[in-house]
């Protein structure tokens, strides 16, 4: 009796025993990630200063861009050798470009790159790495960028100039950005202190993803801190 009690269950119940399971619906999508703000903490420097170029006509009949190199008003740091110097340039121009790097005691410049045009406005950027030049630890280098309206009268230049100083990367920094994402590199880099490469992470971010919207205000925040609104507004366009 007891075997077909158990045969019968069987009977009763097996097409639901064997019934095909159904797939668990997927998981929605996870939203994109939100990047944290760009908030940067000025070092504890000292000394160090910033000039922006005034453009205007300077005799010539054109109108000269202004020029302003992309650095706080202090002595900003860097933790590279070889980082890159951004600048931004109000307007196209047919006057020539020059960039100076240059050491302290020092007469000879460690760079100086001229003679080309500047035709492109906007936001631009040179790598030492480009040219072989390295920054020692600890030294205070000033570097300034050029208009040079006539070579026969360089008091018409156009100049503006900024510092950098290369000091070495924390241990504990430098875990949290080997495995960061550029734009997350950014923020940890601008949070510890260290402009030149906060702003070099932004930008190497937003040259992957040149119409990401969200890079370009993040970077604009950045500029917006160091004083320099017309390099930021340039990049919320």
């Amino acid at each position: 009796m007891k075997t077909l009690l158990t045969l019968a269950a069987v009977i009763a119940f097996g097409p639901a025993i064997f019934a095909e399971e159904k797939p668990a619906p997927a998981a929605p999508p996870a939203p994109p990630k939100k990047l944290g703000a760009l908030k940067y903490t000025p070092p504890k420097t000292t000394g160090g200063s910033r000039m922006d170029g005034d453009g205007g006509s300077r005799g010539s009949g054109e109108k000269l861009p202004s020029l302003y190199v992309l650095v706080p008003e202090h002595l900003a740091l860097t933790t590279q050798a070889q980082p890159s110097l951004f600048w931004f340039q109000t307007l196209p121009s047919k006057a020539q470009f020059e960039l100076t790097l240059t050491e302290p005691k020092k007469a000879k410049p460690l760079l100086n790159i001229g003679g080309g045009s500047a035709e492109k406005a906007g936001i631009r950027s040179v790598s030492l790495a480009r040219y072989n030049v390295s920054l020692a630890p600890g030294v205070a280098y000033q570097w300034s960028v050029a208009l040079i309206a006539d070579p026969k009268n360089r008091s018409k230049d156009v100049i503006a100039s900024g510092m950098i100083k290369r000091v070495e990367e924390p241990a504990e920094l430098s875990e949290k950005v080997t495995s960061a994402s550029p734009a997350d590199r950014a923020v940890l880099f601008a949070q510890a202190g260290y402009w030149y490469d906060a702003l070099q992470a932004i930008s190497a971010a937003i040259a992957a993803q040149p119409k990401n919207a969200e890079l370009h205000q993040l970077r604009a925040s950045l500029l917006e801190q160091a004083k320099l609104p017309q390099a930021a507004a340039a990049d919320r366009k």
